[in-house]
């Protein structure tokens, strides 16, 4: 009974934990009420961490209340954790449901930056780690310490690819690895329990402080802790227990870990080790060495129980997952405590500290190759859907197979292989389905992003992708879905978000060789963080002027606007492209407004082969009628979001294309579109709407 009573107690967390969140009980300084992203405010203020995109900062002094806790977006000055300064910030409001009171950008800086005295030796520490060369060497600092920063853009698109992304997120197995050096050398010096469990735990304390207070990190060591006082305190631990009372401390501490999906990816990853681990072990011990049972084990009992959480962020599920994981988890151990002791003697003693992470590195290497060789293989991804149909069915699947595993009952067993044949039949019906929508033979694809465009045209295999959307997923999972799995064309029109957001999940397992910039000169922050994004993946990046030209299989492709001397704005100056082919004929206006698209009349082909043009700005009214009745396209690909609240396509524009006479296909009606030309006539195909 007392085991429910875990469980029970952790619903009840989670309930609070969320009731909690909603009203803000625990955000007591939300201070920022600014109705605009312009509000300027000084303040004396502390990077407390480091996360990705962004530094979380404390308040210390100044114009806000002491103690609020903010989101520093990155710019042009580097911050790392424990940096202090004073500064002027542009401030916006964060949403309610935010860990954080504001974002804020600095726009000046105002004093000398110092740095926290008690953080001195851990800057010293990430400094040192950030500052390794090769690829496994950085690899070394996210799996020792969770330091990915170094990773290139296109490893990191690869290790998403195979499943190994969780390797650079600090978890339960780096806790563990640490408690057990830590013990194994105390154990040498044969010190009491009560003197060696204090110092264990405090190492663990400190390992934590050193990598950061992420969720899985907090969840794992307090859960790491609570099994090892009772290891050592000679007690029976039941794992669920414990995975229960860590997750329900965590959540009453800090609910907002209750939205982050590497709390949830961490606690499911857990009970499914616990759960399924010891059952398939022994079963495969039947059958295969215990070393490998064990490892199989491992890795499948995590793969499942993170299995829909996966499928909803990657758009399908990883095939090769399974496989890489369990040719690099044995690295994973001395990778592990090799790179920590060396980036915790590097600062005193360099040169030792770059020898131990050299070692550290060679096996390091094994991952590399791995992560790179089954990121291109075929077959990399199978789409799932992700709507709650498609999750739910997903979640069945996972408790009626681990009811199997566990009970070992063939009414387990039956209705698992019922649940299968379901789930298998609905990815087999929405695969099929997609080859029946364009049949493979298609030149042109307009994605279904949502409002945002996402163009997709090829010939003999050579891909061009015209923008990526706003959101990665959408991208991501149509590319999959025509199976592209490197681009040698990449056109970013101009940087609005909706033409460019998306851009990570382009690059997700996929090699770009080219890229077209538009050269207008964009001051944004997406700008510059785009430009970042498609450099480290190693193309050629291009600031694409008018005239440019180039080949992609059959087609010729030009570049026929750019920034002139008429580019005013970013969606004047964006790239509009023309690609040829014996066969077709194909147009892409970017957001070109009327103006822009007047000065494109020279640029139109008196042709007759099939024209097919991607449509201004989702349809917007700023549209010139005389530029549409002289490409006298066919057909016309108007990429738009469902409901959108602009009201595109406008009735302005579905009236030029029908004095045009020009055919319209709509992603918002329509979902995604597929054109083909067979015997000199152009066929649209659609996947039908999201």
């Amino acid at each position: 009974m007392r085991r429910y009573l875990y469980l029970f107690l952790l619903a009840v967390s989670l309930i609070g934990a969320s009731f909690a969140l909603q009203t803000s009980w625990h955000k007591p300084f939300h201070t920022v009420q600014a109705a605009n992203d312009f509000q300027l405010a000084s303040a004396d203020f502390c990077v407390t961490s480091s996360q990705g995109r962004f530094l979380a900062i404390e308040v210390v002094g100044g114009e806000l209340t002491k103690g609020s806790l903010g989101r520093l977006l990155q710019n042009s000055v580097i911050l790392k954790q424990g940096d202090c300064l004073s500064g002027l910030l542009q401030l916006s409001p964060e949403s309610p449901i935010e860990r954080f009171s504001f974002r804020a950008k600095l726009k000046q800086v105002t004093s000398e930056i110092t740095h926290a005295q008690n953080l001195q030796y851990i800057s010293q520490v990430r400094s040192f780690a950030g500052s390794a060369g090769s690829e496994a060497a950085n690899l070394v600092a996210g799996l020792a310490i969770g330091i990915d920063q170094g990773l290139s853009e296109s490893f990191q698109n690869n290790m998403k690819a195979t499943g190994l992304t969780h390797l650079t997120a600090v978890s339960g197995a780096n806790c563990a690895i640490v408690l057990a050096m830590v013990w194994f050398l105390l154990k040498k010096f044969r010190l009491g329990r009560g003197v060696r469990t204090i110092i264990t735990l405090v190492s663990l304390a400190a390992y934590v402080y050193l990598v950061g207070w992420q969720p899985s990190v907090l969840r794992s060591a307090f859960m790491m802790g609570t099994v090892y006082l009772s290891l050592e305190l000679g007690r029976r631990v039941w794992l669920p227990a414990a995975l229960a009372v860590g997750s329900t401390v965590l959540l009453i501490v800090d609910p907002w870990m209750l939205l982050e999906f590497g709390f949830w990816l961490s606690v499911m990853a857990t009970f499914g080790l616990v759960l399924l681990t010891p059952k398939l072990v022994e079963r495969f011990e039947l059958s295969m060495p215990k070393w490998l049972a064990v490892g199989l084990a491992a890795t499948i009992s995590a793969q499942l129980w993170c299995l829909p959480i996966l499928v909803y962020l990657q758009g399908g599920f990883t095939t090769h997952s399974v496989l890489a994981n369990l040719l690099v988890e044995p690295m994973v151990p001395i990778i592990t405590v090799f790179g920590l002791l060396g980036f915790l003697i590097g600062p005193i003693f360099p040169l030792l500290g770059e020898l131990i992470i050299n070692v550290a590195a060679i096996p390091a290497e094994w991952i590399v190759t791995v992560a790179n060789s089954l990121a291109h293989a075929p077959g990399g991804l199978l789409p799932v859907a992700t709507d709650a149909a498609g999750i739910a069915a997903c979640v069945l699947f996972v408790l009626v197979l681990s009811g199997a595993i566990v009970r070992r009952k063939f009414k387990y067993v039956a209705a698992t292989a019922l649940i299968t044949s379901i789930w298998l039949g609905s990815i087999s019906s929405a695969a099929i389905g997609q080859l029946t929508f364009s049949n493979g033979n298609w030149l042109v694809v307009a994605c279904d992003v949502g409002q945002g465009d996402a163009l997709v045209i090829q010939s003999n295999n050579k891909y061009a992708v015209i923008d990526v959307g706003k959101d990665p997923k959408l991208i991501d999972s149509c590319l999959d879905k025509l199976g592209v799995q490197s681009i040698d064309l990449l056109v970013l029109s101009h940087f609005d978000q909706d033409h460019v957001g998306g851009l990570s999940g382009a690059l997700f397992g996929r090699r770009i060789s080219q890229a077209l910039l538009s050269p207008y000169p964009d001051d944004r922050p997406v700008a510059t963080q785009i430009i970042q994004e498609v450099d480290a993946t190693g193309a050629e990046i291009v600031l694409a002027q008018k005239g440019l030209i180039g080949k992609l299989g059959n087609f010729t492709w030009s570049v026929i606007s750019s920034l002139g001397s008429s580019g005013s704005t970013a969606n004047e100056a964006s790239l509009g492209v023309r690609f040829e082919s014996k066969e077709l004929l194909v147009y892409t206006l970017a957001d070109l407004n009327e103006v822009a698209q007047n000065s494109l009349k020279s640029e139109v082909l008196n042709s007759e082969k099939p024209t097919v043009v991607k449509v201004s700005h989702h349809g917007s009214a700023d549209q010139s009628s005389e530029l549409y009745r002289l490409i006298g396209a066919d057909v016309a690909l108007i990429s738009v979001g469902s409901g959108n609240p602009y009201g595109h396509p406008t009735a302005k524009l579905l009236e030029i294309l029908k004095n045009a006479k020009t055919s319209v296909f709509r992603t918002d009606l329509d979902g995604t579109l597929a054109v083909g030309v067979s015997n000199g006539v152009i066929e649209v195909k659609s996947s039908g709407s999201r």
